[in-house]
């Protein structure tokens, strides 16, 4: 199977050759890496073009300049319409990959004709590369290789991988996308969208880091002070009931089961929002209690210690 990486950059100056060296050193190369500038105002786009021109990858490494600003989302849509392989990997301008990477997922998806994305886990790194240990952490690996099933249900539950671990066969997401023209973020439907057809798979292998800096999308997650922040936190709750809000809206769903696993979200991420305004601790336990099948035990914790602090 033929393979496209479609990379959305935006003022990614500080961390993307990086990433393009470890996507170079791939053991299985891909057919087509798109690379979507989204109108940085850095360097990024000079890099890309002179690392391009300086490893002759002309041909099949392309940059596209987008002429306005399309968003975050939208840029990498944009990505996707663009590739043309049989298997699209998508990529993050500032994390870095395992050299076994595509050749490990590929290989995932030759073996499970039934699955329609196929997942990685992975592991956090600071903006110097060193490991970062944090409370809210992804799954960890146990280096088995084994896959299995990842359900709607758990999609939504615990919301915990981004683009940077994915790999979908195109001609589905195609299909799947049609004429819609999403605000939803991109890898969130990959997800979602694969989960509820059950062809949502998780390979047991650690094979990408990602690179968590004041800059990037998810911010700092892991600084404790951010993790713990009051305001913060309402404010990521209030983007995600939209996000949420948007995969109804737009019909991004399509099985009975998906869309009440998307309503059960729904209605949990609102009474979490109600319950953590109060800041009262008998509020947030009670929320916790009546949604304890849809709430993570580190998501109470981490609620219970943002409402126990003291007013600044």
């Amino acid at each position: 199977m033929s393979i496209s990486v479609c990379i959305g950059v935006y003022n990614g100056a500080k961390y993307i050759e990086e990433q393009m060296l470890s996507i170079l050193h791939q053991t299985m190369q891909p057919d087509q890496v798109i690379l979507c500038d989204d109108g940085s105002s850095d360097d990024t786009a000079e890099i890309v073009k002179d690392f391009i021109e300086k490893y002759s990858l002309e041909g099949k490494w392309k940059l596209f300049l987008n002429l306005r600003n399309l968003g975050y989302p939208a840029n990498f849509y944009h990505a996707m319409e663009l590739a043309v392989c049989d298997i699209v990997f998508l990529s993050d301008q500032d994390d870095i990959w395992d050299e076994k990477k595509l050749e490990r997922m590929t290989k995932a998806l030759e073996e499970h004709p039934e699955a329609r994305a196929v997942c990685c886990k992975f592991g956090l790194i600071d903006e110097n590369g060193k490991s970062i240990r944090t409370f809210m952490r992804p799954a960890r690996s146990n280096g088995s290789g084994t896959v299995k099933s990842i359900s709607i249900e758990d999609v939504f539950y615990k919301c915990e991988w981004p683009g940077m671990v994915l790999a979908y066969r195109n001609d589905w997401c195609r299909k799947r996308i049609g004429e819609t023209r999403f605000t939803i973020p991109h890898d969130f439907f990959v997800c979602a969208a694969a989960a509820e057809e059950e062809g949502f798979l998780q390979l047991d292998q650690e094979l990408a880091w990602h690179r968590r800096h004041g800059s990037n999308t998810g911010g700092e997650e892991h600084r404790l002070r951010r993790l713990l922040s009051k305001e913060r936190k309402l404010k990521e709750i209030v983007e995600y009931v939209r996000i949420l809000e948007a995969f109804e809206k737009e019909g991004a769903l399509e099985t009975k089961r998906g869309k009440a696993a998307l309503a059960n979200k729904l209605f949990t991420m609102q009474c979490r929002y109600h319950a953590l305004k109060t800041g009262k601790i008998s509020e947030v336990f009670k929320n916790a209690e009546k949604n304890r099948d849809y709430i993570r035990l580190e998501t109470f914790v981490c609620d219970m210690l943002i409402v126990k602090q003291k007013p600044r």
